[in-house]
């Protein structure tokens, strides 16, 4: 019977170990973002159950993302803006977006909720006006620098309503003449804000839970555990043949 001694080249050895050391990296990194991800999605529970701030109040934070917010003012309703590319139920349409000037002077975005775009692209939907003075309930909302669009937006000569691709808050404060907060005030979904039907406002944005960067991690370690058993078994396996050869 051949005994069986394990051998591998030199190249195969630092092969598998470069490809173990990467898999076990990018594992352990998988599960730092899985941790990251989990402290993060707490702290923004922890924030939207915390009672409404001032428009002031949220101004004056380092990290204002995702807190609730009431404020009071009037809509500039002559300079709407439909954000594209907005899906809800597999329909396509718009997040509609309206300047607010609150009774402080303070202005900023206050996204209204969804509407469907219709058959034809170049008919823009006719937005009602909110006259008047009116108090609007929301949390805070940054838009990601990272946002990809197929096409830069075209701000030079603005047509109203106007719609864009993605929202840039800077880029919108000189068009509009004022200065906006940096970040726009998602409308509660149950608020009773326009006079008839109220647009849907069904908030979530596409973030990978912790559970995805869980899955990840498994994966990369079972690619790190794989190739290491394949360059054992291989070895054994080849150095048991030649010693078969020899011995026929």
């Amino acid at each position: 019977m051949a005994a069986r001694h394990f051998h591998h080249s030199l190249p195969a050895l630092l092969a598998t170990a470069a490809v173990v050391a990467l898999c076990l990296r990018l594992g352990f990194w998988q599960l730092d973002r899985a941790d990251t991800k989990s402290r993060w999605q707490q702290q923004q529970i922890e924030r939207a159950a915390s009672d409404p701030l001032s428009l002031k109040t949220a101004l004056a934070l380092e990290d204002p993302g995702n807190y609730p917010v009431r404020l009071r003012g009037q809509f500039d309703n002559d300079r709407v803006i439909l954000l594209d590319n907005r899906v809800l139920d597999r329909v396509a349409g718009y997040h509609v977006l309206t300047p607010l000037q609150t009774n402080d002077g303070k202005w900023v975005l206050i996204n209204r909720g969804w509407v469907a775009r219709g058959a034809d692209r170049n008919l823009l939907p006719d937005i009602a006006p909110i006259p008047g003075d009116i108090e609007v309930e929301g949390f805070t909302y940054q838009y990601s620098d990272r946002t990809f669009t197929l096409a830069d937006d075209d701000l030079s000569a603005p047509d109203w309503p106007l719609r864009l691709q993605k929202i840039e808050i800077d880029a919108l404060a000189e068009v509009l003449g004022v200065e906006l907060a940096p970040f726009e005030i998602r409308v509660h979904p149950d608020a009773m804000l326009e006079s008839g039907e109220q647009m849907p406002r069904i908030w979530h944005d596409p973030v990978m839970g912790p559970e995805k960067h869980h899955g990840y991690a498994v994966q990369w370690f079972a690619m790190a555990t794989a190739a290491l058993l394949f360059f054992l078994i291989t070895g054994f396996r080849r150095r048991s043949g030649d010693q078969q050869d020899i011995n026929a």
